[in-house]
C-alpha cells in the first residue's frame, strides 16, 4: 500500500479545487468492524448517566401490618401492602442508579477513529471543502451547501473557533458539528457522510499520525 491516498478539495457549491494527499496510516486502514463496535458500544455507554432509579420494598411507603387475613377471602394471602404484587407497592427487579463507564485505552480509540475515516474515504462518503466561509448565522446558507455537495445526514467538522457552523446547522434534521479535536468513531458512525474542511482535515491528520507504530 502507498504512503500517501488522494482526496478531491471542492467549494461549498460543489466545484472541484484540486486533489491533496492524506497520509494512508490514517485514511487507508483496513476494515476492522470488531474493534469499531468495541469502541462504539464502549462510547455510548460513556454517555450513560446511570441515575435511573425504582422503588424496592425498603423505599415504599406503607404500614407493615397484614392487608387481610391468610384464609377465608378467596384472595391470594399477602403479607404487606409494599408487595410488588401490590397496587401503589414496590417494582421488582426494577433498574438501580450504576456507573456505565467503560475505559478504553486511547490508542484504541484512535485506531477505532482511523478505521472509521478510511471507511468513509473508501465509500465516498468523505467530503473535503476548502473553506465553510461562515460569517453570519443563517441555516439556509448551509441547507444549500448541503445540497450543493451531496451530503446526506452529515457530520460536519471544522477547524475554526467561532460557533457559526455550529449554530447555523443545528436545526438540520440529522445534521451536526463537532470540533475537529473533538471528533471520534462515535461520531462518525452516527451520520451517512463525513464533510471537513481542509484544515480540519490536517488537524485530524496529525493528531493520528504520532499514533501509529510501525
Amino acid at each position: 500500500m502507498s504512503a500517501e491516498q488522494t482526496v478531491e478539495v471542492i467549494d461549498i457549491t460543489g466545484a472541484s479545487l484540486r486533489t491533496i494527499k492524506v497520509s494512508s496510516a490514517v485514511f487507508g486502514v483496513a476494515p476492522n468492524l470488531g474493534l469499531a463496535h468495541e469502541v462504539i458500544v464502549g462510547l455510548r455507554a460513556n454517555r450513560r448517566q446511570g441515575t435511573h432509579s425504582t422503588k424496592t420494598r425498603a423505599f415504599v411507603s406503607g404500614s407493615g401490618k397484614k392487608p387481610f387475613r391468610q384464609k377465608g377471602t378467596g384472595s391470594a394471602r399477602r403479607g404487606s401492602n409494599r408487595s410488588p404484587l401490590m397496587r401503589g407497592g414496590a417494582v421488582c427487579h426494577g433498574p438501580q442508579p450504576r456507573n456505565y463507564h467503560r475505559k478504553i485505552p486511547r490508542q484504541i480509540r484512535s485506531q477505532a477513529l482511523r478505521v472509521m475515516l478510511s471507511d468513509r474515504l473508501r465509500h465516498g462518503r468523505l467530503i473535503v471543502v476548502d473553506d465553510f466561509k461562515m460569517n453570519e448565522y443563517r441555516t439556509k446558507a448551509v441547507v444549500k451547501m448541503l445540497t450543493a455537495i451531496g451530503a446526506n445526514k452529515p457530520l460536519l467538522a471544522d477547524d475554526r473557533r467561532d460557533d457559526f457552523l455550529y449554530r447555523s446547522t443545528r436545526n438540520i434534521y440529522r445534521a451536526a458539528v463537532v470540533p475537529a479535536q473533538e471528533v471520534n468513531a462515535l461520531h462518525i458512525a452516527s451520520h451517512e457522510s463525513l464533510v471537513v474542511s481542509e484544515q480540519a482535515l490536517r488537524a485530524i491528520e496529525n493528531r493520528l499520525t504520532p499514533e501509529v507504530v510501525t
